[in-house]
């Protein structure tokens, strides 16, 4: 009786630890912070991140491995990707931020994101988290809004 108890603690052990370190792997802590070594990090991320074998899928699979390649390389540089999207929107939204190559670059990646999805058609939410994908949702109106009171440029 005593090894079975042992055998059960060794493997709820075993499998506690697989878990933290497969999550941990996946999605970091919190939002890129608006700084210049930020921007470092993502981009060496980006360098040593491989780029995807099949770009010429269907829209589906393309908003995926978008979205899972991102989630990845956010990760490795220590942030959580859609945690930075968030902010970013949200500080565009209330101009809350300065303007600085972080903000630019978070910038960037959040109109790629709302790009792909209005190209592909595809609900952000399949993807997405659900603050994520309303905070985008949110993002797409409020560009759609300025377009119309300002026109493009």
């Amino acid at each position: 009786m005593k090894d079975f108890t042992v055998s059960v603690i060794v493997t709820l052990m075993t499998l506690a630890l697989a878990f933290t370190g497969a999550v941990g792997k996946a999605y970091a802590k919190g939002p890129m912070p608006y700084t210049d070594e930020a921007v470092k990090k993502l981009n060496a991320a980006i360098d040593a991140s491989k780029a995807p074998a099949d770009l010429n899928s269907d829209n589906d699979t393309r908003v995926k491995t978008y979205i899972t390649r991102h989630r990845e390389i956010f990760a490795a540089a220590g942030y959580d990707y859609e945690r930075s999207m968030i902010r970013i929107i949200n500080d565009i939204q209330f101009d809350r931020y300065a303007l600085n190559k972080a903000t630019i670059t978070l910038n960037s990646l959040a109109r790629e994101l709302l790009r792909l999805h209005v190209r592909t058609g595809v609900n952000p939410g399949k993807y997405l988290t659900r603050d994520c994908a309303e905070m985008l949702i949110e993002f797409r109106d409020l560009i759609r809004s300025n377009t119309q009171k300002y026109g493009s440029c």
